[in-house]
């Protein structure tokens, strides 16, 4: 149906015998271990490690003492072979396949001579039999000029394919997270120079670690997520409900077995991403570190930032590069952090043509130099002084140079780090620097100013919200408070100053017992009695309506 729909297929070698990665997704997790022995309380409870040993076997033998290959097992590198050549015979007709990528994912410890051999041999298998496709090779996690400069120089048809993420970065600004997506331009041309075409092969919108499973089952990487996560129903499973453990139990926490880290459904809902919301201080944009994982609506700024944060990737990626995959193209639960379809339903990503202005303009502050990366204030100056050394030694500042530092303290401390932070990031951005610095540091918009009066994050948060019941509550008791009093006031000069309404009242009151009791009371007759009111006559009264109260009116 791809044919049908105008779509190319690039066909991609997940997975290789022995795993080539570890990862779930190469279609074996290896390197994993039992540890329920290990567990005396809460008994029952069964556990399990994986990314702490993670092992790939598909070169050879992997010692996790050196991080090296003692051994390369070449009759698994062959059987790879032997499978790109059965995929090219099959499909080297079809009118929709684009080309072929050998295999997806390589860790970095895999050997990077024996990759370069293999990407040559399938090279060579896939033009024997498909001349005209396309072979597209993944970097290996190691997108370097000195890896791959000059490989395979005057081969046609060939590219490098790098994978770029936000997920696995610390927390950061909306505006790192910005300048993060365009600062990918500056190595992708770089690689394009010294290489040839680049292919963004994968990437997400996501800037959290929180989508269920997105490190494997019932597990995640040791520490992750950095934040709390939000939390939505989970879906029905698109396998079917004969898989186990489906329908998720709503009644139930999180199920084992448990892994390093916590990823799955509790009490019938799944985690997905984080929302962003609206910030306060637009000099020091830090609210999104107490910003809860799930937004008031009132304060939800997540489709601004995510259709911002799209441009800025698209710009980067097809404005230099020579294309991109989104992953994924959809997903089973609501998020469009992963999923192509609902990210373009939600307007994050935009329709029709990438080289709009929309688009090529999207980055232009960040190009322009219209951010500063500054130390946050109220930092451990142990660590400020820590840093402001190591970027110095970037600078090749070194030794009794640096001594000063150990003398700054306060504010004459960070200011000396708002300094020595952008310059570091300004020289080292186009490299992949962000302004991070360990979590002590943030970008600033130059000569943004700062009007926020409240510094109370529960407040701004959750106060306006939880109580805006007891705000509508209090609207409209007030309301109903001065329609009383004003009701009242209206009535009382009312009596005073008009004849005809006073007429008309005593009128009504004298033809019921409650309303001739009203009259008598020394209180009411004493206000509005027509004698206090110099009253000569009122002829729309009720005959006799006052004059037999008269006897009891003190003036009387």
């Amino acid at each position: 149906w791809a044919a049908e729909y105008g779509l190319s297929v690039l066909i991609d070698v997940h997975g290789m015998k022995g795993s080539q990665n570890g990862f779930d997704n190469s279609g074996q997790s290896m390197g994993m271990q039992w540890t329920s022995s290990v567990n005396v309380y809460p008994r029952g409870l069964t556990t399990f490690q994986h990314w702490p040993i993670r092992n790939a076997g598909w070169m050879g033998k992997f010692d996790v003492s050196t991080l090296k290959y003692s051994e390369i097992n070449r009759e698994q590198i062959q059987h790879s072979l032997d499978v790109l050549k059965r995929i090219t015979q099959l499909y080297s007709g079809h009118p929709a396949v684009l080309g072929l990528q050998p295999v997806n994912e390589p860790w970095e410890h895999t050997p990077i001579e024996e990759l370069k051999d293999f990407y040559w041999q399938g090279y060579l298998i896939m033009k024997r039999y498909a001349p005209y496709w396309k072979y597209i090779m993944h970097d290996s996690f190691r997108f370097d000029t000195n890896i791959w400069g000059g490989f395979m120089n005057g081969c046609p048809d060939r590219a490098i394919d790098t994978h770029i993420y936000q997920a696995w970065q610390d927390p950061q600004s909306r505006l790192s997270f910005f300048s993060d997506a365009c600062a990918q331009k500056s190595k992708i041309a770089t690689m394009e120079r010294e290489f040839g075409p680049v292919l963004v092969g994968e990437w997400s919108l996501a800037t959290d670690n929180c989508a269920m499973w997105l490190n494997g089952f019932n597990d995640n990487l040791p520490g992750f997520p950095r934040l709390p996560c939000k939390y939505v129903a989970c879906a029905d499973p698109y396998m079917g409900f004969d898989q186990p453990g489906t329908p998720v139990d709503p009644s139930k926490a999180l199920q084992g077995p448990y892994g390093t880290g916590m990823s799955g459904p509790v009490w019938g809902m799944c985690p997905v991403g984080r929302d962003w919301v609206k910030e306060r201080k637009k000099a020091a944009p830090n609210d999104w570190i107490h910003a809860p994982p799930s937004a008031p609506k009132h304060l939800d700024d997540t489709d601004f930032v995510m259709s911002q944060l799209a441009l800025k990737k698209i710009n980067a990626f097809s404005g230099v590069g020579h294309g991109f995959y989104f992953w994924n193209f959809r997903t089973e639960l609501d998020e469009p952090h992963w999923s192509y379809m609902q990210a373009l339903e939600r307007g994050w990503i935009p329709k029709g043509n990438l080289n709009a202005a929309i688009v090529s303009n999207a980055c232009r502050r960040e190009d322009n130099g219209m951010f500063e990366c500054v130390c946050k204030r109220n930092q451990l100056e142990s660590t400020v002084r820590g840093t402001i050394k190591y970027c110095l030694n970037g600078e090749g500042i070194l030794g009794d140079d640096q001594n000063y530092v150990d003398n700054l303290q306060g504010d004459d401390l960070y200011n000396e780090a708002d300094i020595v932070f952008n310059r570091y990031w300004s020289a080292h951005r186009v490299d992949g620097a962000t302004c991070d610095f360990g979590g002590i540091a943030t970008l600033k918009e130059i000569n943004a100013t700062d009007t926020d009066e409240i510094d109370d994050d529960f407040f701004y948060y959750y106060g306006v919200e939880e109580n805006m019941a007891g705000l509508v509550l209090k609207i409209f008791w007030a309301v109903i408070g001065g329609i009383t009093v004003g009701g009242i006031m209206g009535f009382f000069i009312a009596m005073r100053v008009s004849k005809k309404f006073n007429a008309s009242v005593s009128r009504v009151l004298s033809r019921t017992d409650m309303g001739r009791a009203l009259q008598g009371s020394r209180v009411f007759s004493g206000t509005f009695h027509p004698m206090d009111l110099n009253y000569d006559e009122i002829k729309d009264a009720e005959p006799n309506a006052w004059a037999q109260l008269t006897p009891s009116h003190p003036k009387a």
